[in-house]
């Protein structure tokens, strides 16, 4: 009786040891979406309910792009000009979300069209109230807005 309640624990550890040693099942990475800041989701809002410029005005609301109208100008003409090679806007996935610092993130996003994808990287930082749009670029090549991905096609 003794060898037989012996075994049983003998497997039981075995048992949890090998389960807690296992590594974790890879999770991929479009599983995970980080929270993306209430402004970048705002401004996305009122991309698919009134067009571009109202999603930039909002993005650049309580920002350093708040008093930079030439920049936003620009931008929203290269987004517009963008949109008619690529349709309406249909959503965005976020590729990678990076830390900065305790108040600065940079979001890398895909903003998903009919026909194809313009890439935007977000910096943003968190004031007392809530988080601002530092600064966005767009480009329809993901390597302007993600460089590294040049040097991983290189290799």
């Amino acid at each position: 009786m003794n060898l037989r309640l012996l075994l049983a624990r003998l497997v039981l550890v075995l048992s949890l040891l090998c389960v807690c040693l296992l590594p974790p099942a890879p999770t991929s990475a479009a599983d995970f979406q980080p929270p993306v800041p209430a402004v970048l989701d705002a401004g996305f809002s009122f991309y698919a309910k009134a067009g571009a410029e109202l999603a930039l005005d909002t993005w650049r609301k309580g920002g350093l792009a708040e008093a930079d109208s030439v920049k936003i100008a620009a931008q929203l003409g290269y987004v517009r000009q963008a949109e008619r090679a690529v349709g309406n806007y249909r959503s965005y996935d976020v590729i990678e979300a990076r830390r900065i610092g305790a108040s600065s993130r940079i979001l890398y996003l895909s903003i998903n069209y009919q026909r194809g994808a313009v890439y935007a990287r977000f910096v943003v930082f968190r004031t007392e109230k809530d988080w601002v749009v530092q600064s966005m670029d767009f480009s329809l090549k993901p390597e302007t807005i993600m460089p590294w991905l040049a040097f991983e096609a290189a290799n």
